[in-house]
């Protein structure tokens, strides 16, 4: 039986990529949707499937847009806390729903529609466009070695050659602009965003690279499932964009400037300019430190591809939308972090040439 799908941004940069993934799939009829109307039909006429014009902020307008859909992928950022107008709605609908947020408040603030969610039968996720929806799955392949975890880190790197949108170029930035936590020696401690720079040793053909402790879900997320520190570091390819953000977060320090993210935009051409140089690739590396029969124990798990990043980081959404339409997932509302498994997102990444690695 075939499936609506509404792609809500979906002629944003991963709008359009989750829409050609899902639209391969002959039980999905995908729809795009969002307010700029000339961006839409473009978008819509490349990919071959219907736009519709809706406006999230009015409920009217979403709810003739709802009309008939079994699933959402919302990919309108920024996901402001406390704005979940198009979660609250599926939930009323009873229409399954995943975001591409990462901000941690965002996430966590999902959950006060669990109740709704459930009245509703639908499934509320968010956090699909953060590095969580993977990391989880890492950890808990690697976990149950363990009979004590104290410590997690995580470290993550999109290529260069991957397309970026502003929208995440203007929330990495954002996050220099408040303190990020860290775990080490035994102990938290609070550190500001994109500092304490470290070599990290990503699954080839990333390799070595220098990477910043930020803000992220994992830190609040992982460490009340596995009651452990964790620490998560991320960072770009090319040392020039790692010494740009770093230089923009030491001078928000210092009070010379009280916004980084107002220089998002002049990044981000930058980035574009740049766009020729480096790897395709993605790459992420999860290590857990603690016991196991009172000895010291330490696992490591890696994923890389390297063929198409920004499709890589699409994989939890698109993976989310086949199991609902499986009739798996129980509903409620969830951060991405314990409802995919290893197998529901093996066949996601096989289509996309990802290995895993286990150390």
């Amino acid at each position: 039986m075939m499936r609506k799908v509404l792609i809500l941004g979906g002629y944003g940069t991963c709008g359009q990529r989750i829409t050609e993934i899902l639209m391969q799939d002959p039980q999905v009829e995908c729809i795009i949707g969002g307010r700029d109307t000339s961006r839409g039909q473009v978008a819509s006429a490349r990919l071959g499937v219907p736009f519709v014009a809706v406006d999230i902020q009015r409920q009217a307008s979403l709810n003739t847009a709802l009309d008939g859909v079994f699933a959402v992928v919302n990919t309108c950022g920024p996901f402001r806390p406390h704005d979940y107008a198009v979660a609250e709605r599926c939930a009323r609908r009873g229409v399954h729903y995943v975001d591409m947020a990462d901000e941690t408040s965002y996430i966590l603030g999902m959950q006060g529609l669990a109740a709704r969610a459930v009245e509703g039968g639908a499934s509320l996720v968010s956090g699909a466009g953060s590095a969580l929806a993977f990391s989880s799955v890492l950890a808990a392949v690697i976990a149950p070695q363990f009979d004590t975890i104290t410590d997690i880190e995580v470290a993550v790197l999109s290529g260069n050659r991957n397309p970026r949108g502003l929208a995440s170029v203007r929330a990495l930035l954002a996050v220099q602009g408040r303190p990020a936590r860290i775990y080490e020696h035994g102990a938290w401690r609070e550190v500001p965003g994109y500092t304490k720079g470290r070599t990290v040793d990503l699954p080839g053909p990333l390799g070595r690279h220098r990477l910043y402790v930020t803000d992220a879900p994992e830190v609040e997320i992982l460490s009340r499932r596995y009651g452990a520190g964790v620490t998560y570091r991320t960072g770009f390819e090319l040392a020039v964009l790692n010494r740009a953000h770093a230089w923009l977060g030491s001078l928000n320090r210092l009070g010379v400037i009280a916004d980084p993210a107002r220089f998002a935009k002049g990044l981000h051409i930058m980035q574009k300019g740049l766009r020729r140089f480096g790897k395709t690739a993605f790459g992420l590396r999860v290590v857990l430190r603690g016991e196991r029969g009172g000895q010291p124990l330490v696992r490591s798990a890696g994923l890389v591809g390297g063929d198409d990043g920004l499709s890589i980081l699409c994989t939890p959404a698109t993976a989310l939308v086949r199991k609902w339409m499986a009739g798996a997932g129980e509903p409620g509302a969830f951060a991405c972090s314990g409802v995919l498994t290893l197998s529901d997102m093996t066949h996601e990444w096989g289509m996309r040439q990802v290995m895993l690695h286990l150390s």
